[in-house]
């Protein structure tokens, strides 16, 4: 990774359920949403977009707080969480299959364990 400019937005539930309705036309709160702001999107086949990570991350701070109470781990690992599924997002990642979901599971707990946040209990598993 050569160059990367991400923003983080924290929002309400409700708020990221009108993104979410208005970007990807799904009518449901989420817990993280990726808006890949480089031109023309994700291309995972470009050269020329090797290197290159521009996008915005919105997390749901009430989903953040529900999830960090339900998986018994604290607030500020739920928001790694989300900010680490966020930029697995931007790079490609999918979670739609179960093969993808698994996939990026496992990419999850390797950043999770470099960062040395593993020792908590199990990744929330809604993602």
């Amino acid at each position: 990774m050569r160059r990367a400019e991400l923003g983080v937005v924290f929002v309400s539930s409700q708020k990221i359920k009108a993104l979410n309705k208005k970007f990807l036309h799904r009518d449901y709160a989420t817990d993280v949403l990726a808006f890949d702001l480089r031109e023309g999107g994700i291309s995972r086949d470009s050269k020329a977009r090797r290197g290159e990570l521009m996008g915005d991350i919105v997390i749901s701070a009430d989903t953040a707080a529900y999830n960090a109470g339900i998986y018994r781990t604290s607030l500020e690992r739920e928001i790694i969480l989300y900010v680490i599924h966020g930029i697995l997002h931007l790079l490609g990642y999918d979670d739609h299959r179960p093969q993808d979901i698994q996939r990026m599971r496992k990419k999850e707990q390797e950043i999770l364990i470099y960062l040395g946040k593993k020792t908590e209990t199990a990744v929330s598993g809604k993602l």
